[in-house]
């Protein structure tokens, strides 16, 4: 088994207030501060402390943050945002440590520079690379290779889907004929905080430029089998559960790359943000059966992170993904859920394991409850070929092992197809 390990961030909004307040529920306005604020971590402060223990010490391959560093693009909030995070990294970085990707998010976006110029992206970017980071994508897709000495691979591509955000003109001719001019005199002249943030979140366009599909879509048809594609960008595929009432409140030609992607008849990772909560959604169709969009949101970093583990079998084929959700509980960041993506259909996915795994599938019967020690016995394989096949099916959702955090010892088995 080959298992890569990614850090999913989701959006900072650096600047928001709800990032350093504390826990405590002080109803004692002569309370001293200092005392309050030593029994009382931050929600930014305790969820950064435990993400930097996970980069320290997981086996992180690879990190990335989905965008909305800052809530009203400003270059102040941006620049502490990217110096705040570039802590997450040893001086000697990049060099020692897990590479990174960065993607643009709306709320990123100067909205009082030229919405029809990429120098409003231009600008983010001065930033990005001025903390020593990589520059994220504005029109052509960015793709890195997390290392590997196996065929296994994992290569992720970073995209822009906000090339429509803070265009007024996309809003309708007349709106913005009578509402333009007065938008843009607040934007310059500056508005109250209520008034900035409802424009931010209004006056949007997601998007992702046709362009960016046809060289993803070109870059992905020439990647093996044996590599499993990671696609991040800020807004989500799939329109959110909640329903939202606003002009373009979702990305508006999801549909066009969705098809792109499952056209490609393969499985990939689709990383992005925006929501503010975590679903985690596949999208499969019938007339590619070896397609799926394991798509996963990222929540606010101040209420946690997602650790994906990406999986591999013996012969390099990917078998799916393990999203572990870290989620602030009080002052502490610990893990709230595990949960499993197969990459495959069960019948694909079978066909695709090694001959150890479907040997093994054929003395599982449904619904019995096997305990490893007389699948040992039956089979007479070696422990760690029985482990390995067992591990195996259990990616692929072909069995489960609800005792599987116990040592193998006292793993109990039940095939689930």
């Amino acid at each position: 088994m080959r298992v890569f390990r990614v850090v999913q961030v989701g959006d900072i909004h650096y600047s928001d207030s709800e990032n350093f307040q504390s826990p405590v529920d002080n109803k004692d306005p002569g309370f001293p501060a200092a005392l309050r604020e030593s029994i009382g971590t931050a929600p930014l402060q305790a969820v950064f402390r435990s993400l930097s223990h996970v980069l320290e010490t997981g086996g992180i391959d690879f990190v990335t943050f989905m965008g909305d560093f800052t809530t009203r693009g400003d270059s102040t909030a941006l620049n502490e945002c990217a110096r705040y995070i570039r802590g997450l990294f040893a001086e000697t970085w990049p060099g020692e440590g897990p590479d990174c990707k960065l993607i643009i998010g709306n709320h990123d976006i100067d909205r009082r520079l030229d919405p029809d110029s990429d120098d409003r992206f231009e600008r983010i970017n001065a930033v990005l690379t001025g903390a020593g980071f990589k520059a994220a994508s504005i029109l052509a897709p960015c793709e890195s290779v997390i290392p590997s000495d196996d065929a296994a691979e994992v290569r992720v591509f970073g995209i822009n889907s906000c090339r429509g955000c803070g265009q007024l003109r996309l809003l309708g001719s007349i709106l913005e004929k009578h509402a333009g001019p007065a938008i843009r005199k607040l934007l310059v002249e500056g508005g109250s905080g209520a008034e900035l943030d409802e424009l931010y979140e209004q006056i949007d366009t997601p998007a992702i430029d046709e362009h960016t599909i046809a060289l993803l879509a070109n870059s992905l048809s020439h990647v093996g089998e044996t590599v499993m594609p990671v696609i991040c960008a800020h807004h989500n595929l799939l329109p959110q559960a909640m329903p939202r009432i606003a002009p373009y409140s979702e990305l508006i030609n999801g549909g066009a790359i969705r098809a792109a992607l499952l056209n490609l008849n393969r499985p990939l990772l689709y990383l992005h943000g925006h929501l503010h909560t975590s679903p985690i959604e596949v999208v499969r169709v019938p007339e590619h059966t070896r397609s799926a969009i394991i798509s996963i949101s990222a929540p606010l970093l101040r209420e946690g992170f997602n650790v994906i583990e990406i999986a591999f079998n013996q012969e390099a084929v990917p078998l799916g993904c393990r999203v572990i959700a870290h989620r602030l509980d009080g002052s502490q960041c610990r893990i709230a859920s595990s949960n499993i993506i197969p990459a495959w259909t069960a019948a694909e996915g079978l066909r695709l394991t090694t001959f150890r795994a479907r040997e093994l599938m054929k003395v599982l019967e449904p619904d019995a409850v096997v305990p490893r020690s007389d699948l040992l016995a039956r089979l007479s394989w070696p422990e760690m070929v029985l482990d390995d096949a067992l591990t195996e099916l259990r990616w692929l959702g072909a069995v489960e092992i609800p005792n599987h955090d116990r040592p193998a010892i006292h793993w109990r088995v039940t095939r689930s197809i």
